[in-house]
């Protein structure tokens, strides 16, 4: 699972930009680029590197979110550089400790408030940064003029992809067209990558299906996501998979209740940590990633499904990822939000679709899927049948 590749790997644009990078530390440097250009490779190829070379200094590298920090720790140790001596923390972690360090390596540096960014740099000596604008996926991420005139950053744009493949870099472009996907080359030489889009009968069949076929696509390292682009869709799909698997649960510990005298809240969350529990118990291959809760090192042993939120999914890949529930009714963002950020949806729905390394799913269950995803290209529809033969299928458009 871990996204480290080697030095011997490096391409040569890759090379080219570690290099101008190392001549200039004083400088603040922010690596940009589509997903699966190699943003974090070289974050982490950089922290290698100047580890030889700087054995003292002090070296943080910062995520947004829990899941890419441990990811980020379990991939030096699986290489064999857990020597290097590189604290993996949280942003808002790293600024709790509000010490002056010597290397600060910042990934997804679009979802970080200019506050934090301007605390950020005033506490590295060296700040590398990356990050990609056009996956920013908060209402209140900063533009990319914000960033530049926060970190006044030496820029640079990587050109070739290596996760998405041509078909699946050409739906992205589809999705949002102002993504920097459409000037970037594939250098995926994998085979091109499978999209399907399915029409269910109802949500529960929905939800069965993709719970089925993700269950059955998983392999040990090689684990299957599913992604829903809110909780509350979450809770809907537990409850019909709780059911379908049998799993038993006590309401009352179902559902997070208040910090402050643990009462019931009016909309609650599921508590995914008891959801973990539940599945474990019961010897089902699930589990919850993402706001602290779950953890990647299963899918080393196992063949695992993991359930995220869009958000919580950014920075990761899968070979099989799956997105239920993209009706035609369906908000991807709130309305409330999208009249203030009307390209959120489409940035949210291209980090969904960015998600995949061989296999895409989308499915719904209303007359026509989402907008979004009509009309969109290198893509076959799945006729509807409990466990699915992948070889039924028919050109889509």
């Amino acid at each position: 699972m871990g996204w480290w590749i080697g030095s011997d790997k490096l391409s040569a644009e890759q090379r080219e930009i570690i290099a101008a990078i190392k001549k200039n530390l004083t400088q603040v440097h922010w690596v940009q680029g589509a997903a699966g250009t190699g943003k974090t490779t070289i974050l982490a190829e950089l922290a290698q590197e100047l580890y030889v070379e700087y054995p003292n200094a002090s070296f943080y590298y910062l995520t947004f979110t829990h899941t890419l920090k441990e990811l980020g720790r379990k991939s030096f140790v699986e290489e064999g550089v857990e020597r290097i001596k590189t604290k993996f923390l949280t942003h808002t972690q790293f600024l709790k400790n509000n010490r002056v360090c010597d290397f600060v390596f910042l990934d997804e540096v679009q979802d970080i408030s200019t506050h934090d960014l301007l605390k950020i740099k005033q506490l590295a000596k060296t700040l590398i940064v990356a990050g990609d604008c056009n996956q920013a996926i908060y209402d209140n991420s900063p533009s990319e003029q914000e960033i530049i005139n926060t970190l006044a950053p030496t820029q640079y744009v990587l050109k070739l992809m290596y996760r998405l493949t041509a078909s699946l870099a050409a739906i992205a472009t589809k999705i949002l067209p102002s993504s920097n996907i459409i000037s970037a080359k594939s250098a995926n030489t994998l085979a091109n990558t499978e999209v399907r889009l399915m029409r269910c009968p109802d949500q529960r069949d929905e939800f069965i299906w993709v719970v089925t076929e993700a269950l059955a696509r998983a392999r040990a390292d090689k684990p299957s996501c599913i992604i829903f682009s809110h909780h509350q869709d979450i809770t809907a799909f537990y409850h019909t998979i709780a059911e379908h698997f049998k799993i038993e649960y006590s309401g009352s510990e179902l559902y997070e209740k208040n910090l402050y005298d643990n009462s019931p809240l009016t909309n609650p969350h599921l508590n995914y940590l008891t959801v973990n529990q539940n599945f474990k118990s019961h010897q089902v291959n699930l589990c919850y990633l993402g706001n602290g809760y779950g953890t990647l090192n299963e899918a080393d042993k196992k063949p695992m499904v993991y359930i995220m939120t869009y958000h919580s999914a950014k920075g990761l890949d899968f070979d099989n990822i799956f997105i239920p529930q993209l009706n035609t009714n369906k908000h991807i963002v709130h309305p409330f939000v999208l009249a203030k950020n009307p390209n959120l949806d489409k940035r949210l729905l291209y980090v969904a679709v960015t998600r995949s390394r061989c296999n895409l799913f989308v499915t719904y269950s209303t007359p026509f899927p989402h907008l979004l995803v009509q009309n969109l290209p290198n893509t076959k529809v799945i006729p509807y049948q409990p466990n699915q033969d992948n070889n039924d299928e028919e050109d889509f458009f």
